[in-house]
């Protein structure tokens, strides 16, 4: 079972997408890695909250928007995803938006792939209940702070740091994790809802007409 861990940083919460960085590792069901930790840079290609500016982004500005736009970094992104058998984020319906909303900004074909969703396990835990957000999470579960928060790579090891430690104290294996907890999995993009057939109505029934009996006219007389 390959593992894609990965998590996204936002530009601007107005302009939908607008991912400025693609942080991911993969790893193997005993989390050996096959892909190691890396941050990938995207022109965000919109204005930038000051907030974000002041207090979330690790790069300089000027790097940032000197790095490929979201197409061009496209291929790259959908290659990573085919090759995992499930990808695992923190919050991660924000991040699966995020990804539509950009290849729906470019024209670009949504990418489809099956998530796990941390932060939705964590709370069917019953272990940790005070702990909230990654950052509390993972200081729960492994005992230690995540290291380069706010980067998308940092946060993306420090979710599978999480996912290992419920499963070593769980003894239990990712995929049996999986399988116990289908609720906290879910598909990128939802298949589209069916439409409702309505049953064909009994018409009620109608008793035949009798045919009216026809009356000879007179013939007339000579």
């Amino acid at each position: 079972m390959k593992m894609l861990f990965f998590d996204m940083e936002f530009a601007d919460g107005r302009v939908p997408g607008s991912i400025y960085s693609f942080g991911y590792l993969m790893t193997d069901e005993n989390f050996e890695v096959i892909c190691p930790q890396t941050d990938i840079l995207i022109n965000p290609d919109s204005t930038w909250n000051e907030y974000v500016e002041t207090h979330i982004l690790a790069y300089p500005k000027e790097e940032v928007e000197a790095a490929p736009k979201f197409p061009e970094l496209y291929d790259t992104l959908g290659e990573l995803f085919a090759r995992a058998d499930i990808a695992v984020g923190f919050a991660v319906n924000n991040d699966t938006r995020a990804l539509k909303k950009d290849c729906e900004r470019y024209g670009l074909a949504p990418f489809r792939f099956r998530t796990l969703d941390m932060e939705k396990l964590c709370r069917k835990m019953e272990e940790h209940k005070q702990a909230h957000g990654l950052g509390g999470y993972v200081q729960a579960w492994c005992g230690e702070e995540p290291d380069n928060r706010h980067r998308s790579d940092g946060d993306a090891y420090a979710t599978m740091l999480l996912l290992r430690a419920i499963c070593q104290a769980k003894h239990a294996t990712p995929e049996m994790m999986v399988e116990a907890y289908p609720e906290c999995c879910a598909s990128s993009l939802p298949s589209p809802k069916a439409k409702k057939v309505r049953p064909a109505q009994k018409r009620p029934y109608a008793k035949p007409r009798k045919k009216k009996r026809q009356t000879e006219e007179p013939t007339a007389s000579t």
